[in-house]
């Protein structure tokens, strides 16, 4: 008894130093982008280790490869999209993110599936905290008692490298006060711009216009670098419109999914619930995979606890 209590007083003072330390060496403002709450900090941290060692893993063949970081990393610009999704290809996003790999591919899988992999428990370590293990195990769960897979989605993203993790934290960054937070979805899955219509509904109209321009001039470097990448990823999109999924997807379809999406994403910026953008982006993507919104849903958690948005 007395050695738990030593520990658990150990852990509180260890805890209570590095808040004191990031109170001091970083400025109030940025603070509450950027720096989880004082009491969390070394939760997360562990969080991002633990991703780090995964990623250590995956790069030793110990862990399955994760195979959409992989379809990034192997995109090659010459030949960027498939002549039809899910034959031959994987990579349908626009450019920039494999303009990105590409300039990366010099530094080799191993380090990149670490760094990458690393930086999406990042991720989910700034949206979760402690709170991240419980996702943990009930990916294991959804492994070993075969659970439905909405249990696994947030470990399987984890693991498999989807940007899916990225676009969560970044609308947690974004209605945290940082109009960059919006980058990672637009510039991938780019429905989920439909999180902007928080800021059209309460008439910010500030933050809506950096978002975009941010966007667009990530865009517009990108098309300054290969234009020819982006007639493609045009000409690719309105010529798949039409074709089916090759992966499972939820039964009910997009044209009733939507409409449910932004009465949702109304209702929650008239009434400041910040914490209904991901909900509404997550339900409104177009190809909705079967079980994958849990990994976007994960960031109406953080949202939700801020103070800054409840009614």
């Amino acid at each position: 008894m007395r050695i738990r209590r030593s520990l658990a007083a150990g852990w509180a003072a260890a805890s209570d130093k590095a808040g004191r330390l990031a109170v001091l060496l970083v400025p109030a403002r940025v603070r509450r982008i950027y720096v989880p709450p004082a009491y969390s900090a070394i939760d997360r941290a562990a969080v991002i280790i633990f991703g780090f060692a995964c990623g250590i893993l995956q790069a030793n063949g110990r862990f399955p490869r994760p195979q959409d970081a992989y379809g990034y990393w192997i995109a090659h610009l010459d030949k960027l999209y498939p002549v039809q999704w899910g034959v031959d290809g994987q990579y349908i996003y626009p450019p920039p993110l494999a303009q990105i790999t590409t300039i990366l591919q010099p530094i080799g899988w191993q380090v990149f599936i670490i760094v990458w992999t690393t930086l999406l428990w990042a991720a989910l370590a700034y949206m979760l905290g402690r709170w991240a293990w419980l996702f943990v195990a009930l990916g294991i769960a959804a492994l070993v008692f075969g659970l439905p897979y909405e249990a696994g989605d947030v470990l399987g993203h984890a693991l498999n490298g989807n940007v899916q993790l990225f676009i969560a934290a970044g609308l947690v960054f974004a209605l945290r006060g940082n109009v960059l937070g919006w980058l990672p979805g637009l510039l991938t899955k780019v429905v989920s711009g439909i999180g902007l219509g928080w800021y059209v509904v309460r008439r910010e109209w500030r933050p809506l216009v950096l978002s975009l321009a941010a966007a667009a001039a990530v865009a517009a470097f990108s098309f300054i670098f290969s234009p020819s990448q982006w007639f493609q990823w045009v000409d690719w999109t309105i010529k798949n419109a039409g074709t089916p999924s090759p992966i499972v997807l939820e039964p009910i379809p997009f044209i009733v999914r939507l409409p449910m999406s932004l009465a949702v994403l109304i209702w929650g910026a008239r009434t400041n619930r910040a914490w209904v953008v991901p909900i509404a982006v997550g339900w409104g993507t177009p190809a909705l995979y079967l079980g994958t919104y849990p990994s976007m849903w994960i960031a109406s958690i953080p949202l939700f606890l801020d103070p800054r948005f409840r009614r």
